[in-house]
């Protein structure tokens, strides 16, 4: 066998390198997959599906704690503009009170419904 590829090695040199090297690069061009390093997990690497989805995750998160901050905004800007209102009138109005009292107990609320969903979706997880 060895003496037969020998002979073939010598008779067809080029065409035998040209072949192993064609060989070798489609190997590499279409057998490896480029990856990176992983934002979320450090340790590991992605691809660049995976690194897009790892971005977009990190784009929705983002996008829900401005929306918490414009709601946390709103609320506080309600109760201020309350406030002014019953200082500089001097009366008190109960309406704009209940407003206030159902606006905070609607955000601890949501705020209590998320932490929950977290504590249920962690405990799935660990199952």
């Amino acid at each position: 066998m060895r003496k037969i590829l020998i002979e073939l090695f010598n008779h067809d040199r080029y065409e035998t390198i040209s072949i192993i090297l064609a060989s070798v690069l489609l190997l590499f061009f279409f057998g490896c997959e480029p990856t990176c390093q992983s934002i979320l997990e450090p340790g590991n690497t992605s691809s660049r599906s995976e690194l897009d989805a790892e971005i977009e995750m990190m784009i929705a998160r983002a996008n829900a704690g401005y929306a918490s901050l414009e709601k946390q905004e709103s609320l506080r800007q309600l109760l201020f503009n309350q406030t002014i209102a019953s200082a500089s009138t001097g009366t008190f109005n109960p309406i704009a009170l209940l407003t206030s009292i159902g606006a905070i107990f609607g955000v601890g609320a949501t705020v209590d419904n998320v932490r929950n969903r977290k504590k249920i979706k962690k405990l799935e997880s660990e199952t």
